[in-house]
């Protein structure tokens, strides 16, 4: 009867814990998504749709968001040009600290050259969040 009542009770711990950690990964698997989105979307040259995906799923204001439109514009016009011809975005990988914090680096691929992306995310506890977004050709965090 001991037996019986330990292997019960380990069940139902097991259940228990397994359902909260797909409650949380529910939340992050979203933000990925819209990390995703927000990539598909810029490599089909809709920035505007992409920043206004950023907007709605980040705690950057929005008038740092305005502004970085506003730069991305010029780049686009001027520095992007260069690169050539945007072939696609891929996702390279994802560093975290712990079930809280989490880095996603991208990459977005032209016909010459490249640009990284990466989306720092936080988890509070009750949601996922965007809390900075960067782009440049470092790729010091991917390589080592």
């Amino acid at each position: 009867m001991t037996k019986l009542l330990t292997v019960i009770f380990l069940s139902l711990t097991l259940v228990s814990c397994r359902q909260n950690k797909q409650t949380t990964d529910k939340g992050k698997e979203r933000i990925d998504n819209v990390c995703d989105k927000f990539m598909q979307t810029f490599a089909d040259g809709k920035i505007s749709e992409a920043l206004q995906l950023l907007k709605q799923n980040s705690v950057m204001s929005p008038s740092s968001i305005d502004t970085l439109q506003v730069t991305i514009n010029n780049q686009v016009n001027t520095m992007f040009s260069a690169y050539g011809k945007i072939i696609s975005s891929e996702f390279i990988t994802e560093r975290k600290v712990k079930d809280f914090i989490a880095k996603r680096f991208y990459i977005l691929k032209f016909d010459k050259y490249y640009l990284k992306f990466d989306f720092t995310l936080y988890n509070n506890g009750k949601a996922w969040t965007i809390t900075s977004f960067n782009y440049n050709e470092d790729l010091i965090e991917i390589l080592y």
